[in-house]
């Protein structure tokens, strides 16, 4: 009767994962981090404005150049991300630019990928997509409170070109003049 039980013992352990002290061989289930929300000024935890003091806590800013008009990144340098500051030791952020896909808009949703069309439904008084200069044209939706622009769009197409189907190419979002998405390197 022994040996017959044996094997199922055996069996046992070995799905239980009984590889010493109870670890579980398998990984970990990971979820993904909900998507940053940006807003007229702010992406995430971090607002534009925010000096080297207020965006540290935050965990999402760190020290280092991954662009030539950067002092501070995303942290993490993920791709997809530009942080503009001032220049001081304080590092007052300027403008945050959004080339990744994931982060939406809180008003309307709107992420890289969206459509014009999609955009104008969300934000019906942004201004006719302008030039650029990268092949691509950038609108600018006024801000509700002071009609100033916090928020830009990127967009994948020419000025002349663009149809309600050209889409998103980045996201960016300022203290309260038009963002820009050419950096003078």
């Amino acid at each position: 009767m022994h040996r017959s039980l044996a094997p199922l013992v055996l069996a046992l352990a070995l799905t239980a994962g009984l590889t010493g002290c109870g670890d579980d061989p398998r990984p970990p289930v990971r979820t993904a981090p909900p998507p940053l929300l940006i807003a007229p000024g702010v992406v995430g935890d971090v607002e534009v404005g925010m000096t080297r003091a207020a965006w540290e806590p935050t965990g999402q800013i760190e020290d280092g150049a991954a662009l030539c008009a950067e002092q501070v990144r995303w942290a993490g340098n993920p791709e997809g991300f530009v942080v503009l500051s001032d220049g001081t030791p304080d590092a007052t952020i300027t403008q945050i630019s959004v080339f990744a896909r994931g982060p939406r808009t809180a008003h309307g949703g709107i992420h890289v990928g969206s459509t014009y069309g999609e955009l104008r439904a969300a934000f019906p008084t942004t201004t006719p997509p302008v030039d650029d200069g990268w092949d691509g044209a950038s609108t600018y939706p006024p801000g509700e409170e002071d009609g100033r622009t916090y928020l830009g769009f990127l967009l994948g197409a020419p000025a002349a070109e663009v149809t309600e189907r050209t889409k998103v190419t980045a996201i960016a979002v300022t203290g309260g003049e038009r963002p820009y998405f050419q950096y003078d390197c």
